[in-house]
């Protein structure tokens, strides 16, 4: 499996020695596809997204010492599930308040193309199994352990990583994160 190697280095850089944030661990509770929120017949339900994050990678400071991360995301539904894993880049807006950006490689359960109408309609073409995940989050930092957020992610292969559909995934909701 593709995923296991880089999700086992993403969790092994939790260990590098860095400056700063420490490792975060974030339970994200977000609406499924909320681009076609109007339409009964795509997919639906809750996504429950779990995220772990390390330390700031000082062996990328030359990209600002982003943070890596590996998260899975399942669908209350049973529609598309996700793994992935990436970088992380934070930054303070005031004491309390951090935004966020996020962009990685994620795998999917979803749906890559089909030619039957019916399924065609009530899921998503995704044209390939791999994906960029890119998020944006807002966090406010109730104490130095506990943060309450805000999250939106897109899934999409943007017509580089595969052929065919380009649907794409979005999703957004509340998160909670606890640093150790």
């Amino acid at each position: 499996m593709r995923l296991v190697p880089l999700a086992a280095a993403c969790v092994a850089a939790v260990a590098l020695p860095a400056h700063g944030q420490e490792p975060e661990v974030r339970v994200a509770v977000m609406q499924h596809d909320i681009t076609h929120l109007s339409r009964d017949d795509r997919e639906s339900g809750v996504d429950l997204e779990v995220q772990l994050l390390s330390r700031p990678l000082d062996s990328l400071a030359i990209l600002g010492r982003p943070r890596g991360y590996v998260s899975a995301s399942v669908n209350s539904d049973g529609d598309t599930d996700f793994a992935a894993v990436g970088l992380a880049w934070r930054r303070a807006l005031n004491e309390r308040w951090t935004g966020e950006f996020q962009f990685g490689y994620a795998i999917h359960d979803g749906e890559l193309d089909s030619n039957d109408p019916a399924v065609a309609r009530a899921n998503l073409m995704f044209g390939s199994r791999d994906l960029f995940r890119s998020a944006f989050g807002l966090d406010y930092h109730i104490d130095d352990r506990w943060s309450l957020g805000f999250q939106w992610v897109h899934l999409s292969h943007g017509e580089i990583l595969g052929e065919g559909r380009n649907q794409g995934l979005d999703a957004a909701g509340l998160r909670i994160g606890r640093t150790f």
